[in-house]
């Protein structure tokens, strides 16, 4: 039997969690649950636990932090990541420490439980056979499949006709491996499969005559860095040719606080507007190897929060249009297409100068001007403040503002804004309504009921009710 242990700071979480399986049907007994990681540390020190369930957000000591404790003081407890649909692009850091597999909780349910948890237990035991002993065999060769756009967890591997040692393996991302000999691999993909390219990306992964990797290293690093390689490097152009498995293990990238200052900075538009700014955004990326699911998930963030200001909706006349103006991002797999399409987005952003008769210093002034109204909508902000802050007159901002929100004034967008904030208060806290209106800027909160009503067609506590109505299918 299999010792598990639950950790996770919500205990709605960690219980939904237990109850949603039996879980001696798959040879698992849960022997504990925890709150933090200090608490997961003392349950280790006290039993002998084979699996941990993480939640990587939690306070205090991390999931990250708690992993890495783990691997080094209990080796033999494997870890299984515990996450949310936002976190993807940390999924790869916890795969770095030693995490087998990941469960995205708010798409697990009674339905799709049975498939998840015998995948986890499988890969548990294939984890326990190769280290048993402390010896590994060696890394040589092999074909790779990474997925073109996000796997889905219960993926099948690909109907590979291909001579190997043993069954194809999944690793982390949704790539499968095959190992092969460099011949086999080498004529197989010089000729890859209609029905193989069309839904996957291949590489042929090879060790150096002087390079000692055992294959869990090796594995582990092509599950990091692969897709990374093939989404920079051209994808479908790595087919045919060695990958060398030194080049994955080179650090390469970013720190995370320069990943969220380059963000920040990105948010501001800039690169959209002139050419050197591009440029340089364009390089950062590409310097960084930037997981491309978090550059998607940023791009759609900034058209939902921009498309009306910066002429990128489509026929459809909403947000959700983006496609409709410039093709979908998801079926983007590499950074050569990401390019032309960012290019595109920027020429539909000077079309849009162009119509409004606007400057960009001015434009950019109005970008930043709205960034500013987010980041302080819950004060008591008005227009002359915010024309101030971006040094433009209140008039001339007045009439600028309304141009650049398609006739929306300035009232009207802070209260939007408002609501949003709002809105996502309702779906992550259990503040009170009182407290969530005063957050947002509303001082009366039997106004904010009534504004909230109007624009959304139903009270702040029916839509809190909604929202967790949606949600009882997976986990919370």
């Amino acid at each position: 039997m299999i010792k598990a242990l639950v950790v996770d700071d919500e205990k709605r979480v960690r219980r939904g969690f237990i109850a949603l399986a039996d879980w001696s049907a798959y040879g698992i007994s849960i022997v504990g649950e925890a709150k933090d990681g200090n608490a997961a540390m003392a349950l280790l020190g006290e039993h002998e636990i084979d699996m941990m369930f993480v939640d990587i957000g939690m306070p205090g000591m991390s999931g990250f932090e708690l992993i890495d404790q783990a691997r080094s003081r209990y080796p033999k407890t494997k870890a299984v990541i515990l996450t949310c649909h936002h976190e993807f692009d940390y999924v790869q850091e916890a795969l770095r420490l030693g995490a087998i597999d990941y469960i995205v909780k708010t798409l697990l349910n009674k339905s799709n439980v049975d498939e998840t948890l015998q995948r986890i237990v499988k890969r548990f035991e294939w984890e326990r056979r190769h280290t048993a002993g402390g010896t590994q065999r060696p890394f040589e060769s092999a074909v790779v499949l990474a997925p073109k756009g996000q796997a889905l967890p219960d993926e099948a591997p690909p109907p590979v006709s291909l001579a190997s040692e043993g069954k194809p393996r999944r690793l982390g991302g949704g790539l499968w491996l095959w190992t092969a000999q460099a011949q086999q691999a080498e004529e197989w993909l010089r000729e890859l499969p209609a029905h193989i390219a069309g839904k996957w990306q291949a590489a042929w992964v090879t060790a150096g005559s002087d390079e000692r990797v055992s294959a869990r290293e090796a594995e582990r690093a092509i599950a990091e860095r692969l897709p990374l390689h093939l989404f920079y490097r051209g994808g479908g152009e790595a087919a045919g040719r060695a990958v060398a498995l030194s080049e994955l293990r080179a650090d390469a990238g970013a720190s995370p606080a320069e990943l969220d200052a380059a963000f920040g900075e990105w948010a501001e538009c800039r690169w959209l507007l002139y050419g050197e700014d591009w440029r340089r955004f364009a390089a950062q990326v590409e310097q960084w190897q930037v997981d491309p699911m978090r550059l998607q998930v940023w791009l759609r963030s900034l058209a939902a929060e921009w498309a009306q200001y910066l002429g990128w909706r489509g026929e459809a006349g909403d947000e959700a249009a983006l496609a409709d103006a410039l093709g979908d991002p998801c079926e983007l797999y590499t950074w050569k297409q990401w390019k032309s399409w960012l290019s595109a987005a920027a020429l539909l952003t000077q079309q849009r100068l162009a119509e409004l008769s606007l400057s960009r210093e001015v434009f950019g002034s109005l970008i930043r001007a709205v960034l500013y109204m987010k980041g302080h909508a819950g004060q008591d902000l008005n227009q002359d403040e915010v024309a101030r802050r971006i040094g433009m007159s209140r008039s001339y901002f007045s009439q600028c503002f309304k141009k650049f929100a398609s006739g929306e004034a300035f009232g009207d967008a802070l209260r939007k804004l408002r609501l949003a904030a709002a809105k996502e208060l309702l779906r992550g806290t259990d503040l009170p309504i009182r407290d969530i209106a005063g957050r947002v800027g509303f001082e009366d909160d039997k106004y904010f009921s009534r504004l909230f009503r109007d624009r959304t067609g139903v009270l702040p506590s029916e839509y809190r009710s909604a929202r967790q109505d949606l949600a009882e299918g997976g986990l919370p």
